[in-house]
């Protein structure tokens, strides 16, 4: 019996992997522990949301990294039951569409990614600032703070 439902467990993880590799501009999925990776700099994010919520999964959260090159890597972090899913994308020109128009929960990660790195989620309803204290610009993550230089050996 335990040798079925692994079986199923494998068959479905197979399939949901086939799924993910067929969204717009997504890439083979990667095993990692236990979840499944995709790093797919050309994503279609909003093919990507509706995707993820035909198949019921749930947003968990997403990531936003600032890049040397100007841009924001951002993971889209993903659940379907006990399997976790997550794409890993990049802004274009520092923007991205919004997924706020199919996943509601979406709107406050996408506001403080914003308010953090500046990225223009393009569609949102309502980007303000959700946490960016009055006086901070835009992006302030990704100013440069104070470097500490060691001190000159004698």
């Amino acid at each position: 019996m335990g040798t079925s439902h692994t079986a199923e467990a494998d068959l479905s993880r197979t399939v949901l992997a086939a799924r993910l590799a067929a969204i717009p501009g997504s890439a083979e999925a990667e095993e990692h522990g236990d979840a499944l990776w995709i790093v797919a700099p050309q994503l279609d994010v909003e093919a990507m949301a509706r995707e993820m919520t035909a198949l019921g999964c749930r947003l968990i959260t997403m990531t936003g990294l600032a890049r040397e090159d100007a841009e924001t890597t951002i993971i889209y972090h993903y659940c379907l039951r006990q399997q976790y899913v997550s794409f890993k994308t990049c802004t274009r020109g520092g923007a991205i569409a919004s997924i706020t128009p199919t996943l509601r929960m979406a709107s406050w990660i996408e506001r403080e990614i914003h308010d953090f790195f500046g990225v223009q989620f393009v569609g949102h309803p309502n980007l303000v600032p959700l946490l960016r204290p009055p006086g901070l610009k835009d992006g302030f993550f990704r100013e440069a703070g104070p470097r500490s230089t060691p001190p000159e050996q004698d």
